[in-house]
């Protein structure tokens, strides 16, 4: 598992000191003949949201970009965009060119992952 941000690594810092202290209530208070159990239970959910932006039906050539990428940006293929546009060559691409997009096409978002931790701890004690 790896930690990304501040709040998984409090998370991660408040279970652990958790668990540590439960482990030093455990053998301090096992010296008077009580017993003690500990259990510790932490649960991560993920939730990913996906959102759709409307598509454009034509695509400014930016710096850099090529039918390919285009065609990768708005998940169509770059023969279906080179014969849309009846271009002839694929490679002379200039920047500033308005290049037409097929119906349909769909802009990749990037999905929003976000994670909560719960930690719940259960301790019974018992005396002789």
């Amino acid at each position: 598992m790896i930690i990304h941000g501040r709040l998984q690594w409090a998370l991660a810092i408040g279970v652990l000191a958790f668990s540590f202290a439960a482990v030093v209530a455990s053998l301090l208070g096992g010296g008077d003949g009580s017993a003690a159990a500990t259990t510790t239970t932490t649960s991560l959910v993920a939730t990913t949201t996906t959102s759709t932006i409307p598509v454009p039906l034509k695509h400014v050539v930016q710096s850099g970009e090529s039918l390919f990428s285009i065609g990768q940006l708005y998940s169509v293929k770059m023969e279906a965009i080179i014969e849309l546009n009846n271009i002839d060559d694929p490679d002379k691409l200039a920047v500033g060119d308005e290049i037409l997009l097929p119906q349909g096409s769909v802009a990749r978002v990037a999905p929003v992952t976000s994670t909560s931790a719960t930690s719940t701890a259960l301790v019974t004690t018992s005396a002789p």
